[in-house]
């Protein structure tokens, strides 16, 4: 089996652009396919779910062209009478949940009508279902031959008003508002219950404006217009704030400082909250000229609240662990978690069990995970090294090789699952300074 890790020897330092932001990408690519006109996309990151993307879009019949290795041309099949998506083949969502909403309520409202569509998944993403999506096109209209996953549909035009009820993902919303605003008629999106991730469902909204929709929101029902054109300008990818976090905090619990360019506090991304959440571990976290700079071994445990941005969890269950060797009596409480146990991995359960074999104590429930010190400082039955597996989950892959910083001995299982997102994760921590491990 081949395991990989971080060691605590190494100073973590330097200036760190992170690749585009695959939630960025993805909803630009889908955003380009339903457009008129042609849209240049820059930026594109080397991860398996934006390739999953691209390769969606050609399915479907939209042209895409490449222009760089991290650019493309994409030039829209908007909905109409005998145009739209097509179903020529099935569609393969491989593991993308983002891309697998978003390909459902497309492929529901934006298809063509006399297509029949088949959307496949792979790996842990058969495994995760999408209830609150499914229902609000059924209700709408589309037919379904059978349920997540496979799914087949048959699509149908654009409703006047669709119902989201009790969503699990802001990506039931944007997916939706992505689907609706490709029509030119005014439709209505009216969301009943909490919204998870709301910064996510901001980003889809700002993002459909600058492809020309005109959204009113009054409370939790938004009214809708399209079409959707493509920008003059091209879009250029922002860097992946949840990357730019995994390396801020590999700073702070790895002796050093990093400067992660091209990230603003305007930035579509609510992941850029990473600068305040470090700063309540005590950490030193600002915005610069350039970028997010941080520096400073976490001081004090936490009590953090990270309904808006849960991918940064894994993070910031890191920095609770080296926070509680320096104050082994307090705990760190990281909650809003509660969309975590669907994703490729239980999240929660994955990371409480980690820390636990690694030594610290963890505390996890359906929506909050609470990390102490522990047995692992002096505590005679913490083994010199431990193995952890992140259970194919990338983020939890990050997690753990942070965890490595602090505590000599953590290899990671499965390492290469890094390739979802984040392709060159090793081998750009190692060239910040971090000293890598592997057998």
């Amino acid at each position: 089996m081949r395991l990989r890790g971080l060691a605590p020897q190494g100073r973590v330092h330097g200036e760190f652009r992170a690749s585009g932001s695959k939630s960025i990408a993805q909803r630009a690519l889908v955003l380009a396919s339903l457009a008129q006109g042609e849209t240049r996309i820059a930026g594109l990151p080397p991860g398996e779910d934006v390739r999953a993307a691209l390769a969606l879009l050609r399915a479907v019949g939209v042209e895409v062209r490449e222009l760089a290795p991290a650019a493309v041309a994409v030039r829209g099949a908007p909905p109409g009478p005998h145009r739209g998506w097509r179903a020529a083949q099935p569609l393969e969502l491989h593991e993308s949940g983002t891309l697998a909403r978003f390909a459902l309520a497309v492929a529901g409202l934006c298809g063509r009508c006399e297509d029949h569509f088949e959307l496949r998944a792979s790996g842990s993403l058969a495994r995760r279902r999408s209830d609150a999506l499914v229902h609000a096109l059924e209700e709408a209209g589309v037919r379904f031959e059978s349920r997540p996953w496979p799914a087949r549909i048959s699509p149908i035009g654009p409703p006047p008003s669709v119902h989201l009820r009790a969503p699990r993902s802001s990506q039931e919303a944007s997916a939706l508002a992505l689907a609706l605003c490709a029509w030119p008629d005014e439709s209505e999106l009216a969301i009943h219950g909490a919204l998870p991730s709301e910064p996510y469902f901001e980003m889809t909204l700002r993002m459909l404006a600058q492809f020309g929709a005109r959204i009113e929101r009054s409370d939790a029902v938004l009214r809708l217009r399209g079409p959707l054109r493509a920008p003059e300008a091209p879009i250029a990818i922002e860097p992946d704030a949840s990357a730019a976090a995994v390396a801020l905090a590999a700073a702070c619990l790895g002796g050093g400082d990093v400067v992660a360019s091209g990230l603003a506090p305007n930035a579509l991304q609510g992941d850029v909250r990473i600068v305040e959440h470090l700063r309540a571990f005590g950490c030193r976290a600002v915005f610069a000229r350039h970028g997010i700079v941080a520096a400073g071994y976490p001081q004090r445990a936490a009590h953090v609240e990270l309904a808006g941005e849960p991918d940064l969890a894994p993070v910031l269950a890191a920095i609770a662990a080296g926070a509680a060797l320096v104050d082994p009596h307090a705990s760190s409480l990281l909650t809003g978690l509660g969309t975590l146990p669907g994703k490729e991995s239980s999240r929660i359960e994955t990371l409480a069990r980690g820390l636990r074999t690694a030594g610290w104590s963890a505390e996890a429930g359906p929506d909050w995970l609470r990390i102490g010190a522990g047995e692992y400082r002096g505590g005679p039955h913490v083994p010199a090294e431990v193995e952890l597996d992140p259970h194919g989950d990338h983020r939890m892959a990050f997690a753990f090789a942070l965890l490595g910083l602090v505590r000599p001995g953590v290899l990671v299982r499965d390492p290469d699952c890094v390739a979802k997102s984040w392709p060159s994760f090793w081998r750009d921590l190692a060239a910040l300074g971090a000293r890598t491990v592997a057998r």
